[in-house]
């Protein structure tokens, strides 16, 4: 299968990247006959008996930067990479034939590259839901190698990488600081769309559209797969049956995008990964600005969830008052731990909004799938193998 080459490379934004060394090291491809993960107890099956488990693992997390905005953004996996390599390095790189090759492998601010000793070169430009996670072969050489693998939510574009080393311990650190790396560049693509702004509990004055507010912040929407917008989501108490999920162009609140219900039977819950900040509403993706902020809105909406279930009378005024102290408390802590701002600009394309819409894809106004269950906390299904 032919690979593209890198794509064109421009001057990037002035990033602070203390915690991204360079890395190198050399090994050699070893055949591989399953592959299989630490701590989930059902595997995902792969072609060629490929078997797949996650490992998940806890990562410190970058600043918000800045973004005024409604502004949709290409989330498009082939975009220009950024600058000069903040990371290099040699790792091994799973091939379509099914073997671990050595690859040079260059980690930008923005995606990464690599490229093999027959001179094949190969790109990927990263996004905010996009995953990193560890992994391992269950039998044959390759479990003695640390694996890790970089896909996008539906697993449609996936690639496996694997440290080798004579000591157990130094390939596991080598493979941590790798997808760290990866992590935190990820977090950084997502912050730097991102305004500063923190999450607000109270409502705005003179707009009783707000009255019911829960919590509100800036959050990173999935339009379609290859696009994503920034938008102002504010969450209501319940009232009845359900609750609302609103989405506004700005912190104004003077022009709603869409308005989603929250249900009893609403899917609610995070995508595994390291340093994930997505998570899903129904059929709407979001990715927030920390994993510690997606905890605080999905701790929101399943209490919401509880409520309505509980059938629990409409809150009151003084009701309300106290859910939002509650939450004040765990902005509080949140704020306490802010770090300053890295990006000075978006490290994403600004693209042209076909419509004010809900998750579209690229040929109808249709909202995607749910994420694949491998992708929800604690379970496993079949995923699709693609080589870049």
């Amino acid at each position: 299968k032919p690979r593209r080459p890198y794509p064109q490379q421009r001057d990037g934004p002035v990033v602070c990247m203390e915690a991204m060394e360079a890395l190198g090291w050399s090994s050699l491809p070893p055949t591989c006959t399953g592959l299989a993960c630490d701590n989930e107890e059902n595997a995902e099956n792969l072609p060629r008996d490929f078997d797949l488990v996650e490992q998940k693992v806890w990562a410190p997390r970058l600043s918000p930067a800045k973004a005024e905005q409604w502004t949709t953004f290409s989330s498009a996996p082939n975009q220009p990479l950024l600058g000069v390599p903040i990371r290099e390095g040699g790792l091994l790189h799973l091939s379509i034939q099914g073997r671990f090759q050595p690859v040079a492998f260059s980690l930008f601010v923005n995606g990464f590259a690599f490229s093999t000793d027959d001179g094949v070169e190969d790109s990927m430009s990263l996004s905010p839901f996009m995953l990193v996670r560890n992994c391992r072969f269950q039998t044959g050489e390759c479990s003695k190698l640390k694996s890790f693998k970089v896909s996008l939510l539906e697993s449609e574009l996936c690639c496996y990488f694997a440290v080798q080393s004579l000591c157990e311990r130094e390939a596991e650190e080598e493979r941590s600081e790798w997808v760290l790396g990866i992590s935190h560049t990820i977090l950084l693509i997502t912050s730097s769309i991102l305004p500063p702004m923190s999450i607000t509990c109270d409502p705005l004055p003179g707009a009783p559209q707000t009255d019911r507010r829960l919590m509100a912040g800036y959050l990173i929407h999935r339009d379609s797969v290859n696009a994503v917008s920034v938008l102002f989501c504010e969450l209501h108490a319940p009232r009845g049956a359900s609750a609302s999920m609103v989405l506004f162009e700005n912190d104004k609140c003077d022009s709603c995008v869409m308005d989603l219900v929250v249900t009893e039977t609403s899917l609610c819950c995070d995508i595994v990964g390291i340093n994930c900040t997505c998570f899903v509403i129904d059929s709407h993706h979001f990715a927030a600005q920390s994993p510690s902020e997606r905890k605080l809105w999905l701790r929101a909406l399943n209490n919401v969830k509880v409520k309505i279930q509980n059938q629990a009378p409409e809150a009151s005024e003084e009701e309300l008052q106290h859910f939002r102290s509650s939450i004040r408390e765990h902005l509080y802590a949140l704020e306490a731990t802010m770090e300053p701002r890295v990006a000075t600009e978006a490290l994403l394309t600004p693209c042209t909004r076909k419509a004010a819409h809900a998750v579209t894809t690229e040929v109808d106004l249709e909202p995607p799938p749910a994420p694949p269950v491998e992708d929800r906390v604690g379970k496993t299904s079949p995923c699709t193998y693609v080589s870049l």
